[in-house]
């Protein structure tokens, strides 16, 4: 069985190899015959910039039209360039090649062997709508726009999309990334060769806060420890820390430095440490931080730590009634009356009285609250009812006070903090706020006038809040007039 199989095998290779010499021999006698007939036009081949034409004997078309005639697939021309004669346009029809003329490439040519004459046309399967000519100096042609064409950055993003399907099993892979990175163990003994380490804020805090009682740190760098924990104490972990280590206590000897920009920078500090942070007010009071503010704020020669003192003030006393109480008592308000005074900053007298107006507002808000079922809350309101902050405001002159900033404010913002501060003292300031009808009437007029204009145009509702404001406020005054 398996002789017969060879004998068919080596048959099979035989009639093959017959077959290849048969074609083989045609070809060359085609070839002999094709370049002896093709003698007088063999020029047409002599001026291709991309490679040989091809030529083919017509079979496909009409014999009887074209006897004698060969079609040539050029890519350039035919015969040789002359630069004087137009460019030759091809159409859906043969058309005549004047002799030297540019043959764009992509196009069907023939050539009647007898006359030399040359002809060309469109490819079959080209339309008007699926070509475009194109001219770039010395190069010209013709692109099939039926066909996708990709730009640099088009390709560029497919390239991007491109996934390697031939991906490393996971075990390959963790030894990959093993063997490209370190591991935090290994890191860590690397800064530790280096006498680097990662710290914590609260690390960091801890050792600017040893340096800070140096007794021998120079001027320059104690400035650059302050404004270091100012910034890392406005986080409430960070000042909590902070206290627990003493550290207000040295940023009240600070306080007291011979240094201006020392006393300024200590006490700016001081108040990122109070802001929002109950637990550092409690022992910012403890510690005695109220009564050196208060001597800042009244009795400092420099202006800018009288300011960082009410800017620490002001986040000691907010939400803490047990400091209000004891604001009071120190003669708190005399303070901020003294700054008052002596301050010729409008921006630094509106501070002032937000501060003032914010404290009424919270008190306010929690003795209303009084009858909460929340005991905490309940304990709360017991303790602002002790402050007696009206009474108070009352007694050291500042509905007089007041009454001035209305006189001499100027700008909108300024203007409606001190209605709403007049609004707040309006129960205990009526005699004095009586004489301030005709200023607040005129107010009243302005912002209608603003207010309505607003409301024309849509926009936002500033002038109309001062306004209702303004109104709300001479309904008051009026009333204690009845």
């Amino acid at each position: 069985m398996s002789i017969i199989l060879k004998s068919v095998q080596i048959a099979h290779v035989f009639g093959v190899l017959i077959f290849a010499s048969v074609f083989l021999y045609n070809l060359s006698v085609k070839s002999e015959a094709v370049q002896d007939d093709g003698e007088t036009g063999k020029h047409a081949g002599h001026n291709s910039h991309s490679g040989a034409l091809t030529i083919v004997a017509e079979t496909s078309y009409n014999s009887d039209e074209d006897d004698g005639v060969i079609t040539v697939e050029g890519n350039e021309s035919v015969g040789g360039i002359d630069e004087s004669l137009e460019e030759f346009i091809p159409t859906d029809e043969w058309k005549t090649v004047k002799d030297g003329q540019t043959i764009p490439p992509g196009l069907h040519i023939r050539m009647d062997m007898q006359t030399g004459k040359k002809e060309a046309k469109l490819m079959v399967q080209d339309t008007a709508q699926s070509i475009e000519r194109w001219d770039a100096g010395e190069k010209i042609g013709i692109i099939n726009t039926e066909k996708k064409r990709y730009t640099r950055d088009e390709l560029k993003e497919a390239l991007k999309e491109f996934k390697y399907n031939d991906e490393p099993s996971s075990k390959e892979h963790e030894e990959e990334v093993k063997n490209k990175f370190r591991s935090i163990d290994e890191l860590k003994k690397v800064l530790k060769d280096m006498n680097m380490s990662v710290k914590s804020e609260g690390e960091i805090v801890t050792e600017l806060e040893k340096e800070l009682k140096q007794k021998d740190i120079e001027h320059d760098r104690l400035k650059i420890v302050l404004l270091d924990l100012e910034y890392y104490l406005h986080q409430i972990d960070n000042a909590r820390i902070f206290s627990d280590l003493g550290g207000l206590k040295t940023l009240l000897n600070l306080m007291n430095s011979t240094e201006e920009d020392i006393r300024e920078t200590a006490t700016f500090t001081l108040g990122a440490a109070l802001q929002s942070n109950s637990k550092v007010q409690v022992a910012a009071v403890d510690t005695g931080a109220l009564q050196q503010l208060l001597k800042l704020v009244s009795v400092d020669p420099s202006i800018l730590v009288r300011k960082k003192a009410l800017f620490a003030l002001s986040t000691l006393l907010r939400q803490f009634p047990y400091a209000q109480k004891k604001f009071l008592h120190f003669g708190g308000l005399s303070a901020l009356t003294e700054l008052f005074v002596d301050c010729k900053d409008d921006g630094v007298k509106i501070k002032i009285v937000t501060l003032l107006t914010d404290l009424l507002l919270e008190y306010d808000i929690n003795v209303n609250s009084a009858a909460s079922d929340d005991p905490v809350q309940a304990q709360r309101s017991l303790q602002y009812q002790e402050v007696g902050l009206r009474d108070s405001l009352v007694k050291t002159g500042w509905c007089s006070i007041i009454i001035s900033m209305l006189h001499s404010s100027s700008g909108h913002d300024n203007v409606e903090k001190v209605v709403t501060a007049m609004l707040s003292l309006t129960s205990v300031c009526r005699d004095e706020f009586s004489p301030t009808r005709p200023k607040l009437q005129a107010l009243l007029s302005e912002y209608q006038e603003l207010a309505n204009e607003e409301v024309k145009e849509g926009s936002s509702d500033v002038f109309t809040s001062i306004f209702s404001a303004i109104q709300r406020l001479v309904k008051e005054v009026h009333r204690v007039d009845l």
